[in-house]
């Protein structure tokens, strides 16, 4: 038997964004408004909730404006899990050696995206395979998550091609879904989100708000499609492999400047830095991409010194050994490499030259 879906509005977001916080305790990360941008923090209040913002995204550009299709930002939940900087130990002048702590009181995730959720599942798999203790501290405190469903995907989604939207199946606690206006449907996903649905006294949705609900989904469903299948893709990149001629081709407008990697919801990689004042060595573990130059620079030389290698290692991480290492893609369809990437560069273009040129 399906849980029962409930009517609510926009207020009703906000409303449970104050229990989640007020009368659970818990600290709130989720999409903030922060001056003309949004980023992914600790929501402060309720004013600061993006509930009648949308984002204009297109291959390289991005612009806010009035409305109720906000998608993504530039940020993740990642920037909370696996943040951009963050102390790894301290040694001090008597050698003895003070380890991060990952903050006190339990974390609600706040109206992130289906997207985000599977991107969170691949951090999962990734970081618990490496016993990441840090990672596992931050990902401990996580004990109640709501999802926003993506009922008017941006123009770079291509979460339904990926698996990933755009409306959740499970994995959170709550979900919503702006049917438009003032409107929003609400499903528990969990023993605690309906507990927290029923404190709230929501009423149960109608027939004709599920029935628009379920039609408005199909519709994103339609538009956040590539129009290839993965396997498709999978099968021509794994021809194409050596073909350097079209990794060039697809790479050329490719600037090098890791604006993909530190955008991706499940890029992970870092590099150790240690900083030492004179007292104490600090070593940080800070993002690091692997278009960038430098990332391929090791003791013994280079090992993908031209651009292409970069770029195609970028691809077939995503879409070949992601799998291979967790058993699932590394790409979760959010298009936020597409939407920031300063020279437009289209992965999904990639992806569709790939099954014309290599067959799929």
């Amino acid at each position: 038997m399906e849980a029962p879906l409930y009517r609510g509005g926009l207020e009703d977001v906000a409303r449970l964004y104050a229990l989640l916080r007020d009368e659970r305790g818990l600290v709130v990360y989720g999409y903030r408004l922060d001056g003309g941008s949004i980023g992914f923090g600790v929501v402060r209040g309720a004013s600061e909730l993006p509930l009648r913002v949308e984002a204009e995204a297109e291959p390289g550009r991005y612009r806010l404006r009035s409305g109720v299709g906000f998608t993504t930002s530039h940020q993740s939940p990642k920037n909370y899990l696996h943040p951009p900087r963050q102390v790894v130990a301290r040694v001090r002048e008597d050698l003895s050696v003070e380890e991060p702590e990952a903050g006190e009181g339990g974390v609600a995730l706040f109206a992130v995206k289906p997207c985000d959720l599977s991107a969170v599942e691949v951090l999962d798999e990734l970081f618990r395979a490496g016993a990441n203790p840090l990672y596992a501290a931050r990902r401990g405190r996580v004990k109640f998550v709501v999802v926003e469903e993506c009922l008017r995907p941006g123009n770079t989604c291509f979460c339904s091609t990926t698996g990933s939207g755009p409306t959740a199946r499970e994995g959170f606690d709550v979900a919503y879904a702006k049917l438009g206006g003032e409107a929003v449907l609400f499903k528990p996903g969990s023993p605690a989100g309906q507990k927290v649905l029923e404190e709230m006294g929501l009423e149960e949705a109608s027939e004709g708000d599920v029935a628009e609900y379920r039609g408005l989904a199909e519709e994103a469903s339609r538009r956040a499609c590539l129009g290839v299948a993965v396997e498709e893709a999978q099968r021509a990149l794994r021809r194409l492999l050596g073909d350097r001629g079209f990794w060039e081709r697809v790479s050329e407008r490719c600037l090098a400047c890791s604006s993909c990697n530190m955008v991706c919801p499940t890029c992970f990689c870092t590099e150790l830095v240690d900083e030492y004042d004179g007292r104490v060595d600090t070593r940080v573990a800070q993002w690091v991409g692997c278009l960038s130059y430098t990332y391929g620079m090791v003791a013994g030389g280079h090992f993908r010194r031209e651009l292409y290698t970069r770029y195609r290692h970028f691809v077939l991480h995503k879409f070949l050994f992601y799998p291979m290492q967790t058993g699932r893609l590394g790409c979760v369809g959010c298009g936020r490499c597409v939407t920031w990437c300063p020279a437009g560069v289209d992965l999904r273009e990639s992806l569709i030259r790939a099954v014309g040129e290599g067959g799929g």
